[in-house]
């Protein structure tokens, strides 16, 4: 098992929700800045492959491979939601 790995793991999830929270708010302050945002997302897929690269035991691999893309949807699914709640507001 490798720490990097995790380490990689939890850094590409923080990341994925850094910019997505930026998104929101760059959508907010013009549509076309905020869909320029969404080219960021790069970044966090990057350290997914990294941390994949990286894991060295079956635990590592799941989470890399498994564990962060699910985490990943659920965040975005929570973005898309506060953007319709803002948008009502």
């Amino acid at each position: 098992m490798s720490g990097k790995s995790i380490r990689f793991s939890i850094y590409s999830i923080i990341l994925f929700a850094a910019i997505l929270v930026g998104i929101i708010f760059l959508f907010k302050f013009h549509f076309l800045v905020g869909i320029a945002g969404v080219v960021l997302l790069i970044f966090p897929v990057k350290l997914q492959r990294i941390a994949l690269d990286e894991s060295s035991g079956t635990l590592d691999k799941i989470i890399a491979k498994y564990v962060v893309p699910i985490l990943a949807v659920v965040i975005t699914f929570f973005a898309i939601m506060s953007i319709a709640l803002w948008i009502k507001m």
